[in-house]
């Protein structure tokens, strides 16, 4: 004879097993981003309203350069072991933020950037100074020594030239 008690523990237990299976089955449906595919393969449709969004300001995003390796030394003014007078290339006076380049590389009168050193102008040209090499000029020889010869990183700030086409060259 068949236990009625026996009976009705054997349905609740397999009907809380089959309820927790369920709700762990809808648990890792969730969490794995499965659940949407589940309610458009069931047929109900969901439907979020969002606030719409304005645009109250627009920032014009400039195109990224590439940086390109240089060697870059010192040198300063009326210096004759360098063959330094006070006058560029482009016939003006020599000051701070001024650089001497290969013209056939980086033209003169562009405006570039070296990292961590600042924005420079290629205002004056040298003897040595072919291809991928900079001068960078200081307020006396002691700082230009002192700067001695480094790996730099240069980028064209002004976009009128192909750095990269130039180097390729």
């Amino acid at each position: 004879m068949i236990n009625k008690y026996n009976v009705t523990i054997h349905i609740l237990f397999w009907s809380i097993v089959a309820i927790l299976v369920l709700i762990t089955a809808l648990i890792v449906l969730t969490q794995n981003g499965e659940i949407d595919s589940f309610i458009v393969k069931t047929g109900t449709e969901i439907v979020i309203e969002k606030e719409p969004v304005y645009i109250t300001q627009v920032k014009e995003i400039k195109e990224e350069t590439e940086w390109f390796y240089f060697i870059a030394t010192g040198y300063s003014a009326n210096d004759p072991a360098q063959g330094t007078n006070s006058i560029t290339a482009t016939g003006k006076e020599i000051k701070t933020g001024m650089i001497a380049v290969d013209k056939k590389i980086i033209p003169l009168g562009t405006k570039i950037e070296i990292k961590d050193f600042g924005i420079f102008v290629a205002e004056d040209t040298g003897g040595k100074i072919k291809g991928n090499r900079i001068d960078i000029y200081f307020e006396t020889k002691e700082e230009a020594k002192n700067f001695g010869r480094k790996v730099i990183w240069v980028r064209v700030l002004d976009n009128n030239i192909e750095l990269a086409e130039l180097l390729a060259d």
